[in-house]
């Protein structure tokens, strides 16, 4: 068993690498950035505009994916071995272009982005006096830009970093005039980029690092998004939220995960402890009017969508009834009172006022949940009692509480449990319908808006530590096995 285990927390970071990979590309190649956010019409329908991180000015737009690390290409950073020959053809694209498009606006970032990676090209192109005004004007502009580089942040800094702060607003001082005064014609633009190349000459160790052979392949792999996200992650450091750069993702999740845990928790242990008791009595039952009846009523909960069975609640329950035998209402929203009145409860009184808070959204996450693994769980024992050492204990006069608890019961676990630890990964998600519905500030509705305004912190951690609860969660189900079935070992996956 021992081996057993190792191998699987071996195999875990490599699986857990995988996924986030996988998830990391899917994210990043969807269309759109964090830039853009999403916005909804008078009829409900979603719609997708630029908005620049706090202010119309290019600078701030730069600064915020330059923050989030959106100037660097994916997996693989090629941009250093671009070409004069590709940036001329890149250029003529754009002066082919009459009017801007989507294609064009994503070929200016796409420039701006590669700009850092070969100044001395494009100091060149600016220089050579035999291409047009426009396409020169143009290489002038995207050195400026790939010159321009945005101090770090914080307040623990480096000596060294302090000093690269200085040098790069000085550098941006320069940078600022240059940009403020864009040439008129040819010959402002032959002086332009005298006063340019005096500039840089001094400073090209800086914003020009000459890499060897080695140095360019390691910067090829390293010198991109995922790396620096790994980075980043290793440290554990999963960032900060896109709208509000002083609010860690971490501690937002934490400020959240006692709603979701309190909406996902319940509900699983109460389903792991009734479905086993209705699917239990549904097989030892089974083809009579007992179980005909459960089967039908799980199928229809089953069958019920939960965006229905809420709104439904509400307005059936909520709205028109009281808790039974008082006159207290019913809460449809929060999870639980107001600041005021919350803070003025004792904790009894406290923990009471939660209880009605979160009744209604409990019965929307618990029955579609035992509706399902309560029909599964009667498959499971149905298969059970029909085993031939089921028979053969029933034939030796096994009592009935050992029979059914330590016999039928322990096996018709093992099913069970694989079902409940897959979803294991879906704790720290919450539920976003209840939460959305409901008004509780849990981590799905967090995670629901994250994907709304593109945050890319909040929904890589939400795949990171789904995943990393689901792999932790099949783990502890094979290891469960053990204990529930002795004929089980560990020892048969040596190879």
């Amino acid at each position: 068993m021992r081996r057993y285990i190792i191998k699987r927390l071996i195999l875990l970071p490599i699986t857990l690498f995988c996924i986030v990979l996988v998830n990391f590309l899917i994210i990043n190649l969807a269309p759109g950035e964090p830039v853009f956010v999403t916005e909804f019409g008078a009829q409900g329908e979603a719609m997708r505009r630029a908005k620049e991180a706090g202010s119309a000015a290019e600078d701030h737009y730069l600064q915020f994916r330059e923050f989030f690390g959106l100037t660097k290409p994916l997996i693989y950073n090629n941009w250093t071995y671009t070409t004069k020959k590709s940036l001329l053809e890149d250029f003529e694209r754009l002066q082919a272009k009459t009017k801007p498009t989507d294609k064009t606006f994503q070929l200016r970032v796409l420039l701006g982005d590669k700009a850092r990676y070969c100044l001395p090209n494009l100091l060149q192109i600016a220089a050579d006096q035999r291409l047009s005004f426009e396409t020169r004007k143009l290489a002038l502009h995207f050195f400026l830009r790939g010159a321009l580089r945005f101090p770090y942040e914080g307040s623990s800094l480096s000596e060294s970093q302090k000093i690269e702060n200085k040098e790069i607003a000085d550098n941006a001082l320069f940078l600022d005039t240059m940009r403020g005064k864009p040439p008129q014609d040819s010959k402002e633009l032959d002086s332009t980029v005298q006063l340019v190349s005096n500039w840089y000459q001094p400073k090209k160790s800086f914003l020009s690092p000459h890499y060897d052979e080695w140095e360019a392949i390691k910067m090829a792999i390293i010198d991109t998004r995922f790396a620096k996200y790994m980075q980043r992650v290793l440290t554990c450091d999963f960032g900060v939220l896109r709208n509000d750069p002083n609010r860690t993702v971490v501690s937002e999740v934490v400020h959240r995960l006692k709603y979701s845990l309190t909406l996902a928790v319940l509900p699983m242990i109460a389903t792991f402890v009734l479905c086993q008791l209705f699917g239990a009595v549904c097989a030892v039952y089974a083809r009579s009017l007992l179980d005909r009846s459960l089967n039908i009523i799980f199928l229809i909960l089953w069958a019920l969508p939960v965006f229905v069975v809420a709104p439904f609640l509400i307005e059936t329950v909520a709205l028109h009834h009281h808790y039974p035998f008082t006159d207290i209402p019913f809460p449809i929203r929060g999870f639980s009172s107001e600041d005021s009145v919350y803070d003025s409860l004792t904790s009894l009184q406290r923990l009471g006022d939660i209880a009605r808070h979160i009744t209604l959204p409990l019965i929307c996450v618990f029955y579609g949940s035992i509706a399902m693994q309560t029909r599964l769980s009667r498959a499971v024992f149905f298969d059970t009692l029909h085993q031939d050492f089921i028979r053969t204990a029933r034939a030796k006069g096994v009592g009935r509480y050992d029979f059914y608890l330590r016999h039928v019961g322990k096996n018709a676990a093992i099913p069970i449990i694989t079902a409940v630890s897959g979803s294991l990964g879906l704790i720290i998600g919450g539920s976003v319908i209840i939460e959305t519905i409901f008004e509780i500030p849990g981590f799905g509705k967090f995670f629901y808006d994250a994907i709304l305004n593109r945050d890319y912190n909040v929904m890589m951690f939400s795949v990171l530590v789904g995943s990393f609860l689901a792999l932790v969660g099949y783990l502890i189900a094979d290891l469960s096995y053990m204990f529930l079935d002795p004929r089980v070992t560990l020892a048969a996956t040596k190879s």
